[in-house]
């Protein structure tokens, strides 16, 4: 965890890109895939194993899941994104350069940070990882110009976001559904203007409904998680009796 967070969030800001013939969003982009090359061997050094997870293959099932579940907990916030206008190229362009930030973040966090604790367990690689992920944000007080309360929100809400990417990781044995899931999630700061975004970040938090998230996310992120070991009927009979779903049949005693 220390040597993957100084190396990716920390070294990679002395590497200098300004060489490079791109600027703006192609070069923040080039940054991006810079970290990721860079998570990619420290997996492949540390936790070969959750390279299984950079699969696309799942069932269908598990991927009418995954679908569900970015609809749901994404959707709300994608449809306020200015489609009326027709911003066709800009729409693309927002969703591309938020999707790298989802390859980043997440192969850093589901992959590196979740697989360095993935042989104590997913619970506790789950929660260690999304945790670590949240506090990934308060770097922004210093660098980010924002506010601590702001801040503090923010940390939450990642943290929350973290897990419920890890049970979607979980239960559909890729990566790849969580990756779209933080492009589409952050696709809406697209298109804040910078007035509006200055004022957001250097203001207050409003607790409320961070809370009300961010407990959506972790139940939503458990239940994937629960449902990733249900694979036959019997599993799934027994999670119900472990939960008092249902009462166990009581065998009566042979007559013969």
């Amino acid at each position: 965890m220390v040597v993957g967070t100084v190396v990716s969030t920390w070294l990679v800001g002395f590497i200098p890109l300004g060489w490079l013939p791109v600027k703006g969003m192609w070069l923040v982009i080039a940054s991006r895939l810079l970290n990721v090359a860079i998570s990619l061997i420290l997996i492949r050094i540390f936790c070969p194993s959750i390279l299984s997870k950079f699969r696309l293959r799942m069932s269908w099932k598990k991927a009418l899941i995954a679908v569900g579940v970015v609809v749901l907990c994404v959707g709300p916030s994608v449809f306020v994104i200015p489609f009326h206008e027709g911003l066709t190229y800009q729409l693309f362009a927002g969703f591309f350069f938020a999707l790298w930030i989802g390859i980043d973040e997440e192969i850093f966090s589901r992959g590196l940070m979740y697989g360095a604790f993935e042989e104590y367990g997913v619970w506790i690689a789950a929660t260690v990882s999304s945790v670590h992920f949240g506090l990934l944000h308060l770097g922004n007080i210093f660098w980010g110009g924002q506010s601590i309360a702001y801040t503090s929100g923010q940390i939450v809400d990642a943290a929350s976001f973290g897990f419920l990417c890890c049970g979607l990781m979980i239960l559909t044995g890729s990566i790849w559904p969580s990756i779209i899931m933080h492009g589409l999630s952050d696709t809406p700061m697209q298109f804040v203007s910078q007035s509006v975004y200055t004022s957001q970040v250097t203001g207050g938090t409003d607790w409320l409904p961070i809370i009300i998230v961010a407990i959506a996310n972790v139940v939503i992120g458990a239940v994937l998680i629960l449902l990733s070991r249900v694979e036959t009927g019997a599993e799934f009979k027994k999670l119900m009796l472990r939960f008092g779903l249902i009462e166990a049949e009581v065998v009566q005693p042979s007559t013969y």
